[in-house]
């Protein structure tokens, strides 16, 4: 059987370098934090423009319900050194399921259990984008890590001790824009260590937010 060492993220998605948020595979030009392409959602509930070469999901988001629309995008960027990639996610919470409100979704943030922080009444942020008002606040959070799905079925690894799954402190910010029938939500997350290096495109895309259907902030008939 073949035997391989587990230090495969030369192969895969690399890590950040000079401080940057660049996007870097191995044997490609690397993609400048800089490049955006644009993106609609479902709907037309809203557009942006995303960062190029980050992952993308448009499905499976948390606290989905078949009571409550849930439409959006969700990002993953460059991996740090310990395997935890960078995290967008721009989601609109249709009211029912888990959440009757915007504030329903802030205490279950605020009051996560992985969080390190422990302040869960510090006041929140005003913040604007795309015309509309929200509320802004940030914690502190911890994942677990490991590199395991990165592994090949039917072959054996020498597991570096580096690879051994391990807590990652990590650091979250929510934008949040309440509207009539539901709020929008755009959420960073990336390791402490990465955390300023793509807070910039997080910034970004939320400043290139346009809220395009009236729907969503229509009274509830």
């Amino acid at each position: 059987m073949m035997v391989r060492p587990a230090f495969l993220g030369a192969l895969l998605l690399l890590q950040l370098h000079a401080g940057e948020c660049d996007i870097v595979r191995y044997g490609e030009p690397p993609i400048s934090e800089a490049a955006v392409e644009p993106y609609t959602a479902k709907g037309e509930l809203f557009s942006l423009m995303l960062p190029q070469g980050w992952t993308k999901s448009g499905e499976k988001f948390p606290y989905e319900t078949p009571e409550a629309n849930v439409t959006g995008i969700h990002l993953k960027g460059p991996l740090d050194n310990a395997w935890v990639a960078a995290e967008i996610s721009a989601l609109y919470y249709e009211h029912g399921g888990f959440f009757s409100d915007y504030r329903d979704y802030i205490r279950l943030k605020r009051q996560s259990f992985d969080r390190q922080d422990g302040d869960t009444k510090a006041p929140l942020a005003e913040v604007s984008a795309g015309g509309k008002q929200g509320v802004e606040f940030s914690i502190r959070t911890v994942e677990a890590t490991s590199s395991a799905n990165l592994f090949e079925e039917g072959v054996m690894y020498r597991i570096d001790s580096e690879r051994i799954p391990k807590m990652v402190k990590t650091v979250e910010t929510f934008k949040i824009f309440p509207a009539k029938r539901g709020f929008f939500v755009f959420h960073y997350k990336a390791s402490e260590s990465m955390a300023t290096q793509c807070q910039g495109v997080f910034d970004k895309l939320v400043k290139s937010v346009c809220f395009i259907s009236s729907e969503p902030w229509q009274e509830t008939k």
